[in-house]
């Protein structure tokens, strides 16, 4: 049976491969035929590897044995695929050392607000949360169906996450929105207002053509009213249908509404203009103060003067999170007694948290370990 030869590749990567293959199997003693440039090598015109020249005409290694094509093929794969994959590497450790000097160089040198969109590669995205041709402007407030009033919980993570979705609440019910009112009673205490936090006016100049929205109900309106506006509490994850049909009937009879305990009360998936309008409110018209984004920006050049790297860590320090770890944090006495009435009123509470509460209760074990560091804030 004639061997077969086959012709060397063209790609400059798997020529390489190839031919460290082939010297190899070569040293093993196997024979390699193959036909290419000869140029490349160097040599003449009819010589390969396991050839030998004999009074002028080349003739075949006989010792040698002939090493299978298929064997010839995968071993040149997985040698490219080696170098594949250390050119990667070197690629990836030179761009990082790139990235590295970068910063360095930019080590304290940060003094404005950095603007994502302005970055080396923003031009590989684009922004998504513009109004489409079809979305109209707000109505104007006498118009609307009436005033919505909310009252958002939790920490301010998920008031602003009740503060995006009340603007698109509004929005599907036709409503002139009130500026939302901020949590007072959670495990905070924090007294801080709307205003305190969010630049109020930026607020609602943003999204003016979205919803149109008021600092409170004018006194004319709240004189006329025979009853105080109503309020009620609207199921989670609520859809825009549910909102037209249980509560757009109560505001147009009461001409103000309060929904209350406003935390994810909207469904997740809506559609593509609603989603946009909570991108708009979300990142663009929720802006903090001037005070706070200053103190934030010198936070920021104070962390990066240090190092490059940062990790983020959120300690939930709050009723329900210290309820259902079933942990002792060294507050005494009074502590266990406070955690073991919060884990009495959680009817939904594993068994297995009570029992673990239960077993630290007794222990008195302290499974934290305070490490005393100098708070960032002392350093600005």
């Amino acid at each position: 049976m004639k061997n077969r030869r086959f012709s060397f590749p063209k790609n400059h990567a798997f020529r390489f491969s190839f031919l460290l293959i082939a010297m190899l199997l070569k040293k093993l003693g196997f024979f390699v035929p193959f036909s290419w440039d000869y140029e490349i090598l160097g040599r003449e015109e009819g010589m390969g590897f396991g050839m030998e020249k004999k009074s002028g005409s080349v003739l075949l290694a006989s010792r040698k044995r002939w090493a299978p094509r298929s064997v010839v093929l995968g071993m040149t794969l997985f040698a490219l695929g080696l170098i594949s994959l250390f050119t990667g590497h070197v690629v990836s450790d030179i761009e990082w050392t790139r990235l590295q000097k970068a910063w360095r160089s930019r080590k304290g040198g940060y003094s404005g607000v950095v603007d994502i969109w302005k970055s080396e590669f923003s031009n590989l995205y684009y922004g998504c949360c513009g109004r489409g041709p079809h979305f109209h402007s707000a109505v104007p407030e006498r118009k609307s169906n009436g005033y919505l009033l909310i009252a958002t919980s939790g920490g301010l993570n998920q008031q602003r996450t009740g503060i995006t979705d009340a603007v698109v609440v509004a929005r599907i019910l036709n409503a002139t929105l009130v500026v939302p009112e901020l949590d007072h009673h959670s495990f905070w205490k924090d007294n801080s207002d709307f205003v305190n936090i969010f630049d109020v006016d930026w607020f609602m100049s943003f999204l003016s053509k979205d919803v149109k929205i008021v600092k409170r109900i004018p006194d004319k309106v709240m004189r006329s009213m025979e009853k105080p506006p109503y309020t009620m509490r609207v199921p989670r994850k609520s859809t825009p249908e549910y909102y037209l049909d249980e509560v757009l009937p109560i505001l147009l009879r009461r001409r103000a509404l309060q929904l209350t305990k406003f935390d994810y009360r909207l469904a997740n998936w809506l559609d593509e203009d609603l989603q946009k309008l909570r991108c708009r409110v979300n990142y663009h018209a929720l802006r903090f103060t001037r005070p706070i984004e200053t103190l934030g920006q010198k936070l920021i050049t104070t962390m990066r003067s240090m190092t490059s790297r940062f990790i983020a860590v959120h300690l939930r320090f709050e009723p329900d999170m210290l309820a259902f770890s079933g942990c002792y944090y060294g507050g005494g006495e009074k502590e266990r007694n406070e955690l073991g009435a919060i884990r009495k009123r959680w009817e939904t509470l594993p068994e297995i948290y009570m029992a673990v509460a239960r077993l630290y209760s007794l222990s008195k074990i302290c499974f934290q370990t305070f490490i005393p560091r100098k708070c960032l804030l002392e350093m600005i």
